[in-house]
């Protein structure tokens, strides 16, 4: 049975490599810390492919980013804006321009799966509400899908998931809230190293191999 379209356009945004996890820069060389974006990248892109997601955007980074994705069949784009939050809301705007509902996913979820999105998707009951998948560790919001005509917009960092369902209050939108494993675990210190790597025996070697 093929899946119907969703409807939805996935957006990853993602930093240039040399600017990406300085704070595992004790644990790791800028090189390997480049090709570890790199790795969590495209397992975040496919776990997005298996799922019934129409578009996969990733946004911002640099040549060696834009090729992974062309490579994984994702389209690229420039950074649109001075930072993260204002990059992530004109791509929200050109997914509603094009007549998508909007899905945020970060990069650095390097245990997401395909049902870990369609648990994201499903949580919007056809899409009336705006879905949070809140990370783990730091109150953050690693997953956000806002249905098209909705005007929500990103406001990531530190207790990110707390502004946005505060947000979602302000605007008088319902909320559902998505706490799928893949979507909780991102990567970003090194006790997440640490954490993950006894979860997954030789995971960083997989992710980014010297």
């Amino acid at each position: 049975m093929v899946e119907q379209a969703s409807g939805i356009a996935a957006i990853i945004p993602i930093k240039n490599l040399a600017n990406s996890k300085t704070r595992l820069s004790s644990e790791l060389s800028p090189g390997r810390r480049a090709n570890l974006v790199l790795g969590m990248l495209q397992r975040v892109i496919v776990a997005i492919q298996g799922s019934s997601i129409d578009q996969i955007w990733v946004v911002g980074g640099d040549d060696r980013v834009r090729n992974a994705a062309r490579d994984s069949s994702a389209l690229w784009f420039d950074e649109m804006g001075m930072n993260l939050n204002d990059t992530l809301g004109k791509a929200f705007d050109k997914a509603s321009e094009r007549g998508y509902s909007a899905m945020y996913v970060a990069g650095d979820l390097p245990f997401l799966k395909s049902a870990d999105i369609h648990s994201l998707v499903t949580a919007t009951r056809r899409q009336s509400n705006i879905t949070l998948a809140p990370a783990r560790r730091d109150g953050g919001t690693n997953g956000l899908l806002v249905p098209l005509g909705i005007p929500f917009r990103p406001r990531l960092g530190d207790r990110s998931f707390t502004r946005h369902l505060a947000m979602a209050a302000d605007l008088e939108v319902s909320v559902a809230i998505c706490y799928s494993p893949g979507l909780g675990f991102d990567l970003d210190i090194p006790e997440d190293l640490e954490t993950y790597q006894h979860m997954e025996p030789g995971l960083l070697d997989r992710l980014a191999p010297q």
